[in-house]
């Protein structure tokens, strides 16, 4: 009979294998389609391991992995998100207020408040230095953290890291990029507080208006009304206005739409640093809706599934220099009705014709929407 048992357990255990390494293979596409997306690395699962992606996006490292923890005869399963920084130097601790954290503060437990109601009513916080938490924590930043926290409520925050755990296993290749982007968003808001407040400058650089209510042209004519028959001179003004537009419209309508380079676009929107829905709305104002020509590098084909899905070219359109990180790759990717022709492969150079639609200003990536390729003028 025992000769009988080793078999019997051995197959059991190759069953095991084999049921979790299909079960991982269900969700593998979806975690490197994200890993492709954010531009990290993917490592796929083995036989008794989960996959993995990790990597380090803008000097942030970015990990995002499967553990399980046992409890007496259950086993769960976690889906983690981790972005490491370097040290703030706060022994810092954010975590959303519970009402057991409330309970603690009335026996005088208390977290450490920064002086706003909403934002210390929505998270408990410890730290050594409350007074440079307070001076790091821009207007901006509290309101990105305060969305972050009400839509991934286990967020963690201490002095190194930006953390997020959920049971079950992300298989949705948008949910994995959302939240890691979300939590790199909320890092970045961390590590460059200054951008905030260096971006309220422009509030005290607000009374450049005075001078805009320069009424003192209006003035002149003031002086002048002890001459009131000089009022033959009001016909020179209208004169002007009609030469002067016919000469310039010619001027405004031409190049604006189509002429603005792929260096212009992602100078102005990724040399300087910023927080990516501050890019994101600048993009919107400035270039959204935009027609391009740009020259550019194949990165990157991929097809759609079916005959008529469109084809997307991701290609290299710029190289800037960012203030923070130095060198950085800016990149379009178009999207192109029907098939592409064979020989269109990574590194060819071609010239993309199109509309500018969207941008992922956490990739540096813009979106091309009705687009068609060409050879490079």
């Amino acid at each position: 009979m025992e000769v009988f048992i080793v078999p019997v357990i051995f197959g059991l255990i190759v069953l095991v294998a084999v049921a979790a390494s299909a079960s991982s293979r269900r969700y593998e596409s979806q975690w490197k389609a994200a890993a492709d997306q954010l531009q990290l690395d993917y490592q796929a699962g083995r036989m008794f391991s989960r996959p993995r992606i990790s990597g380090v996006i803008d000097g942030l490292t970015v990990k995002i992995d499967v553990p399980s923890s046992s409890s007496g005869s259950s086993n769960t399963v976690r889906t983690r998100y981790r972005v490491g920084y370097p040290p703030l130097g706060l022994d810092l601790r954010m975590v959303r207020q519970t009402g057991l954290g409330k309970a603690a503060a009335l026996f005088g437990m208390s977290d450490t408040k920064i002086g706003d109601d909403q934002f210390d009513e929505a998270f408990s916080i410890r730290t050594s230095d409350p007074q440079r938490l307070s001076a790091r924590l821009s207007s901006d930043t509290k309101r990105m953290l305060l969305d972050l926290v009400a839509d991934y409520r286990s967020v963690k925050i201490t002095d190194e890291q930006v953390g997020y755990a959920k049971n079950g296993i992300d298989r949705d290749t948008g949910t994995l990029t959302t939240t890691t982007r979300r939590l790199i968003e909320a890092a970045q808001a961390l590590q460059g507080a200054s951008t905030g407040s260096a971006r309220r400058a422009p509030t005290s650089s607000m009374p450049i208006r005075e001078p805009i209510p320069q009424p003192p042209p209006v003035l002149r004519p003031d002086p002048f009304d002890v001459g009131p028959f000089l009022n033959p001179i009001p016909p020179r003004p209208p004169a002007q206005p009609v030469t002067e537009p016919t000469e310039r419209e010619p001027a405004t309508t031409g190049p604006s739409p189509s002429e603005v380079s792929a260096e212009e676009v992602a100078t102005a929107l990724f040399a300087k640093k910023g927080l990516s829905f501050q890019i994101a709305k600048n993009f919107e104002e400035q270039y959204q809706g935009r027609d391009i020509v740009w020259p550019g590098e194949v990165r990157s084909v991929m097809s759609g599934i079916g005959p008529n899905d469109p084809t997307r070219v991701t290609l290299l359109v710029a190289t800037i220099r960012n203030e923070l990180f130095g060198s950085v790759d800016v990149q379009a990717t178009a999207s192109i009705a029907g098939r592409v022709p064979p020989g269109l492969g990574a590194g060819r150079q071609v010239t993309v014709h199109g509309t500018l639609a969207d941008i992922d200003a956490m990739t540096r990536s813009l979106f091309v929407e009705a687009a068609r390729l060409g050879e490079v003028r």
